[in-house]
């Protein structure tokens, strides 16, 4: 009786609650037809959402739509709608993560106990985005522009994507779910990219031969994937094909890497291989070097034989990486070294989100201007954050590429999906390490955004595979473990 007494209250509750939203539309209809379908469109989303938000399933497609608008979206269209707070304004698209982040929140809660994976990266993560906030008081108290201040925070938050991560991509079926989400991502860039370029939308680069452009389409997207891709199908047990889909986004991925003409991008990628060179086991290796010398041969003569003048612009582009006289290789030197300064009036705690500095071009004819871009991440990093927030991130860092090389013998090698994202999302990760010393990776919003998705996946699925190994070998021993019952 009282189960129905309750069902009942609940039910007028609601009842009462679906009342007073119509009273309200009513009053609004009242003053503005306009207003009032504004409001009762804003009602009927949140009545979708609360389908949504703070479950398990409605948190992941909330956090896969957030993927995919972010990465594909083009930026012109994802920074022309938003809400305006203090001179600049918060973008609609962002609203997507605050939206995913109640709804991890919520979701915690309605379990009663936080669940999540266990690794060493949790406490820096948490540190760095805490001091994020940090940095940001620092700025405003400093007198800082606003919106300048929420501009940089604004990428540095899509960290907290790891935590989404950790807490609910924690299966091997729903990790393979978003690792195909990412891999369509990309060709659908590159397509994008091909439109853009039959309008004529493709930037002039020095070190080119005449018509050949920059590809209009987020390089970063390419690097990325380029060193994922390249890792998985380096690991794949030699006893299983590799699906013809995956040679086919290795394809698109270097294609676009190669296109893009950012040096810096080609340096990071030949890195992330080295990198791989390092951890992988012998046969791993030797695969990797016949697989890189073949690829390369491959697209080699294909650029020669489809368009020549884009390889020859390919080969003058690369042989300028050591140009230092080189107009973009000075702005830089230029923009380090006013940064630098600023630095040295706060070195241990920065200047603050929103900072910006005296950016003087005067020997090339432009007057001086303020601007708050840096090519240079970690001159970035110490210039808002201080010597305190890169010294999170290089914890973080190496809490990533460090405490797994323990275990990368005894991984199981037959799982190639699993083993694919632990070694590829460490090889992506010191591409992006490389590439940000001359471009902003570490603190964009795309590469961000990644970046903290396969953090918190990888250190998933380096646990699933821990907690099979440890299982395998308990199972041998005859001896069942704590680990290998799964209670870790």
């Amino acid at each position: 009786m009282s189960g129905e007494a309750t069902s009942r209250q609940d039910d007028r509750r609601f009842w009462i609650l679906v009342a007073a939203v119509e009273v309200v539309v009513l009053l609004a209809a009242f003053r503005s037809p306009l207003v009032a379908a504004a409001l009762a469109g804003g009602v009927g989303v949140l009545a979708l959402l609360s389908l949504l938000v703070g479950t398990r399933r409605g948190t992941l497609l909330i956090g896969g739509f957030l993927i995919v608008v972010t990465i594909v979206l083009p930026e012109d269209l994802a920074l022309q709608y938003r809400l305006p707070v203090a001179g600049g304004g918060i973008f609609i698209v962002d609203f997507l993560l605050a939206l995913l982040l109640a709804s991890v929140v919520v979701f915690v809660l309605v379990q009663g106990r936080l669940q999540m994976v266990k690794s060493p990266l949790g406490l820096p993560m948490l540190l760095l985005l805490g001091w994020v906030v940090v940095a940001a008081l620092i700025g405003y108290q400093r007198g800082n522009e606003l919106k300048l201040i929420l501009q940089d925070a604004r990428s540095l938050s899509y960290y907290a994507l790891f935590f989404f991560a950790v807490i609910l991509v924690t299966d091997r079926r729903t990790i393979l779910s978003f690792l195909r989400l990412l891999a369509v991502c990309v060709p659908v860039v590159f397509a994008l990219g091909v439109i853009f370029a039959a309008q004529g939308q493709g930037m002039a680069v020095d070190y080119v031969e005449a018509g050949v452009s920059r590809f209009p389409a987020p390089d970063d997207v390419f690097l990325m994937s380029s060193a994922m891709v390249a890792s998985f199908l380096v690991v794949w047990a030699s006893s299983r094909r590799r699906p013809r889909w995956l040679w086919s986004l290795l394809v698109i991925s270097l294609l676009g890497l190669v296109l893009s003409f950012v040096r810096g991008n080609w340096v990071a990628f030949v890195a992330s291989l080295f990198y791989l060179l390092l951890v992988l086991r012998v046969r791993e290796r030797m695969r990797l070097v016949a697989g890189v010398l073949v690829l390369a041969c491959l697209l080699t003569a294909g650029m020669a034989i489809v368009r020549p003048a884009l390889l020859r612009s390919v080969v003058s582009r690369a042989l300028a990486v050591t140009a230092v006289q080189d107009r973009n290789v000075q702005w830089r030197l230029i923009e380090n070294k006013a940064v630098g300064q600023q630095i040295k009036q706060s070195p241990l705690l920065g200047n603050g989100l929103g900072k910006d500095y005296l950016f003087d071009w005067s020997r090339y004819g432009v007057a001086p201007y303020y601007k708050t871009y840096i090519h240079n991440d970690y001159y970035w990093f110490v210039h808002r954050l201080g010597i305190v927030g890169l010294g999170l991130f290089l914890w973080l860092a190496i809490a990533y590429l460090v405490p797994w090389m323990r275990y990368r013998q005894t991984l199981p090698r037959d799982d190639p999906w699993l083993v694919g994202l632990v070694y590829g999302g460490r090889a992506m990760f010191v591409a992006l390490l490389v590439n940000s010393v001359t471009s902003p990776r570490l603190s964009a919003k795309l590469s961000v955004t990644v970046l903290a998705l396969v953090m918190g996946m990888s250190e998933v699925a380096l646990g699933l595979l821990r907690q099979r190994s440890a299982a395998e070998a308990a199972l041998a021993a005859g001896t069942p473990t704590e680990e290998a019952s799964g209670s870790g």
